[in-house]
């Protein structure tokens, strides 16, 4: 059996099964990602809400800047996997983490 990679859409629908939440209804699934700076962190923001997600942009700690993202929807695998792979491709085109 192939384990469950922990950043992927069946390992968190998982993680909320095992802990009795309602899969039918919307979660708040929020992302984080670290750019070296605001300029950056805003560009990152601007393209993920041309996405459809919710953004927070504000300073973090070792002048990073974080740009907080938000997906508010039913939980879904195929979506959660779209979007960690939205936020992976985001942060390496931006040198994000």
């Amino acid at each position: 059996m192939k384990p469950i990679h922990p950043h992927s859409g069946s390992f968190l629908i998982g993680q909320l099964n095992r802990f009795g939440s309602d899969l039918d209804a919307k979660h708040e699934i929020t992302f984080w990602l670290y750019f070296p700076g605001e300029d950056i962190a805003r560009q990152a923001g601007k393209r993920a809400e041309e996405s459809g997600l919710s953004v927070e942009i504000g300073p973090s700690v070792d002048d990073q800047w974080l740009c907080l993202l938000a997906c508010p929807q039913v939980p879904d695998e195929a979506l959660i996997d779209g979007v960690i792979q939205f936020c992976i491709d985001l942060a390496s085109n931006l040198g994000g983490e």
